[in-house]
């Protein structure tokens, strides 16, 4: 091996989020936003649509269309119980509107509330200020629009008495962050880093309660009402693997059926090629998902069933069928993890999919170079909007045959959890294990051991340092030949926004010699060098590779290769990945849509 030259390059910036409760770049942890009271309308609201408007009336409805198909009832809900708190003493609401808006809120002016000459800034966005003087007790408002509309407003609560003290109570959320009204201070939990640059005086000390960007969807209308190219039936379809469990002797199987399928439905499996009375049965647990805005599917419900005592590396086939039915063939198959870990180990990687077609011969042209490849993951953003059910269907249908035979085992990206909204679906719909740091829900940050192989996958869109010892734990606890980590926002990029990972992951990543780095978000390829201590060296042993890739076409951008890139591509170019880890060699191939190799290497150890 060449002698390692240490390659320096500019170290990047530590930002300063000053702000009354946290001081972070990452995500922070959003409270539960959903009002009870504005879901009942707005299925009432659907359903009232459903019924008396055609599909062409549905896309073309306004706000007032829709306030007319509102009784008083309804618009008296949805302008005072979307956000709700109490105060102990008379107090002036600023109600903080983004000014490109095209619609205002409906309750604003007939609430009573007055626009004023005052704006807000931060480096992005200006936003209107208008108040109104309430007294003490329950301070409730509205909804941000019936549209889609994104920044959401956010709230300033002040003592109408300059020598009181005010103290706000939430209701809905239940629980709300509260700041200072500052340069400074974050409006947003999924994205606190957009601070405040510009406030008025008279504003200045005030309660600032932040929100979410994407909130608006709770009540939206316009433009809301979709079409899945994939509705369920009465049969099994969306089959979909995963792990939950030990890999070498369990296998966690999902489906979906539309709500009127009657029958109730096993997953019969055997070793392939048994004899056909070997089959054993697997029952499933199941949930609806219901997605009111589409038109032609808006509930199915999702089934999961894992398989236990299985034997290691062995092949099973398996069907889905009715619990009373003697099954005839299968019509898939897995294979189990190896006991032995020196057993090769092949594993593909994409990023940024969005549930786009052109990722398809991707995986397809990867598939048939190496058919014996044991699962997929991907760094997030598997889909574009994580809360509508139907981009999954795409996605699933996409990969259909790959993902009934191998496990999806991703990470989850910001468009999965996209302005704020959260992962549940994405966490339901794949059943990934349950063994991240002791407080976050199942399938958010998860390790797996395959072989000699430990890949972990990390939470982007949750708090960074709060996933830091266990993510420490687990590389030191572990014993695996090769160490992967795969996670959405790149520490090393063009543009350096992710200080956090940089803080926290990086130096862990260093001290207990992970390998490769599995990365995207930014729509380019790039091959780093190894990096440790913020330097660029060329012995792998000394640091940690860092990968970034598109899967769906990148976008083409007039930059340099950074000096801390091996390999750089901006021109649009999409890959996907296939790695061999076999004994003490670790290589990577980086497989275009036609099959070519865009880029390579091999690790020894």
């Amino acid at each position: 091996m060449d002698l390692c030259v240490k390659r320096k390059y500019a170290t990047w910036y530590v930002c300063l989020l000053i702000a009354v409760v946290f001081v972070s770049a990452s995500p922070a942890a959003a409270p539960p936003l959903s009002s009870p009271q504005v879901a009942a309308v707005m299925d009432e609201l659907v359903a009232t649509l459903y019924s008396g408007y055609s599909a062409e009336a549905l896309a073309a409805l306004d706000t007032e269309t829709i306030l007319e198909a509102l009784d008083p009832i309804q618009r008296h809900t949805l302008a005072t119980e979307y956000w709700m708190f109490d105060v102990d003493v008379p107090v002036v609401v600023s109600v903080m509107r983004h000014e490109a808006q095209e619609t205002p809120p409906f309750w604003l002016e007939g609430q009573g509330y007055e626009k004023t000459r005052m704006t807000v800034h931060n480096e992005l966005y200006t936003y209107e200020v208008w108040q109104k003087l309430f007294p003490a007790g329950r301070v409730g408002l509205g909804i941000n629009g019936f549209g889609r509309h994104r920044p959401h407003y956010f709230v300033a609560v002040g003592p109408q008495d300059e020598d009181a003290a005010v103290t706000v109570t939430p209701f809905i959320p239940e629980e709300q962050v509260q700041y200072r009204v500052e340069p400074g201070a974050s409006i947003y939990h999924d994205w606190p880093g957009l601070v405040l640059t510009e406030i008025p005086e008279a504003l200045t000390g005030h309660i600032l309660l932040p929100t979410i960007r994407g909130r608006a969807r709770e009540a939206q209308i316009i433009d809301a009402f979709r079409e899945t190219p994939h509705p369920a039936g009465d049969a099994p379809d969306m089959v979909v693997l995963t792990w939950s469990d030990e890999p070498q002797t369990t296998q966690t199987i999902q489906w979906r059926l539309a709500p009127t399928a009657t029958e109730d439905f096993h997953v019969f499996y055997r070793q392939k090629d048994a004899a056909d009375d070997a089959w054993q049965a697997a029952p499933s647990a199941s949930r609806l998902l219901n997605d009111r805005n589409i038109v032609n599917d808006p509930t199915v419900r999702w089934h999961t069933a894992t398989l236990r005592g299985l034997l290691p590396g062995t092949v099973y086939e398996y069907v889905i069928a009715e619990a009373t039915a003697t099954p005839e063939a299968a019509v898939a198959e897995f294979r189990t993890a190896p006991a032995d870990n020196e057993v090769p180990v092949t594993f593909f990687w994409m990023s940024d999919t969005h549930s786009n077609t052109e990722s398809i011969p991707l995986l397809q042209q990867a598939w048939e170079r190496h058919p014996d490849a044991a699962f997929l993951t991907i760094s997030g953003d598997l889909v574009g909007t994580g809360q509508e059910r139907d981009d999954w269907d795409v996605l699933f249908a996409n990969y259909e045959e790959f993902l009934k035979k191998r496990p999806l085992m991703p990470s989850i990206g910001n468009h999965d959890a996209i302005d704020g909204l959260g992962s549940e679906l994405y966490r339901t719909l794949l059943h990934l294990p349950d063994n991240g740091p002791a407080h976050f829900e199942r399938g958010q940050s998860f390790s797996l051991r395959y072989g000699n192989l430990l890949l972990i996958s990390l939470d982007v869109t949750a708090p960074i340092a709060e996933q830091t010892d266990w993510l420490e734990a687990t590389l030191r606890d572990s014993d695996a030949r090769w160490k992967v980590a795969v996670f959405h926002f790149p520490p090393y990029a063009l543009t350096q926004e992710y200080p956090d990972i940089q803080e926290e992951w990086v130096p862990v990543f260093e001290r207990f010699d992970l390998d490769v780095a599995l990365t995207g978000h930014v729509h380019y390829y790039m091959r780093t060098w190894p990096i440790r201590n913020g330097e660029a060296v060329e012995c792998p042993d000394d640091g940690v590779i860092y990968l970034v890739s598109v899967a769906s076409r990148g976008r083409v951008r007039d930059a340099e290769k950074p000096e801390y890139a091996k390999v750089f591509d901006a021109t649009g170019m999409h890959t996907c990945q296939a790695f061999v880890v076999d004994g003490d060699t670790f290589t990577m191939y980086a497989y275009t849509e036609t099959g070519e190799i865009f880029d390579s290497f091999t690790l020894e150890k």
